[in-house]
């Protein structure tokens, strides 16, 4: 698997976009509207490309300061769930940001995924709330080697 980063608005990113509203929003009947998608250009945006080129998995960053970073729009393609590639991917992508200098990560986790960011180090705060229509629950990440 390569891992690679994603320049905003070029083909690659058009792959990762047609592979988070496969997997995130069409299953919902919901699609990423123009204005969310002009507001992801300051957003860093990172995917695994399997040997045949075609993107199996992506995952997108928001700085919210110059050390604090939100993660959202994680998908792997169904074809590949269950073989690690989420948590290879959400481990390059900490990797990456904070080679960039980010220490504090954060997300949005449904609830069928809280399981898995657990076991990636994240934990949960605060209570359950609606987004796109589905309970989720904010996830933190604090930098915590010293």
């Amino acid at each position: 698997m390569e891992f690679l980063e994603i320049e905003w608005c070029t083909p690659l990113y058009q792959e990762a976009l047609d592979l988070r509203h496969r997997v995130l929003r069409e299953p919902l009947g919901l699609r990423l509207t123009a204005e969310e998608l002009d507001g992801e250009y300051g957003d860093l945006h990172f995917g695994l490309r399997n040997g045949s080129e075609d993107l199996v998995a992506v995952l997108s960053a928001k700085p919210l300061t110059s050390s604090a970073v939100k993660l959202r729009q994680m998908a792997v393609d169904p074809e590949n769930q269950n073989e690690g590639l989420g948590a290879k991917l959400l481990g390059e992508v900490e990797s990456a940001l904070e080679k960039k200098g980010y220490t504090q990560f954060q997300l949005n986790a449904r609830e069928t995924a809280i399981g898995f960011y657990k076991k990636a180090g994240y934990t949960a705060v605060g209570e359950t709330f609606t987004e796109i229509s589905l309970p989720h629950r904010k996830m933190v990440k604090p930098h915590d080697e010293a």
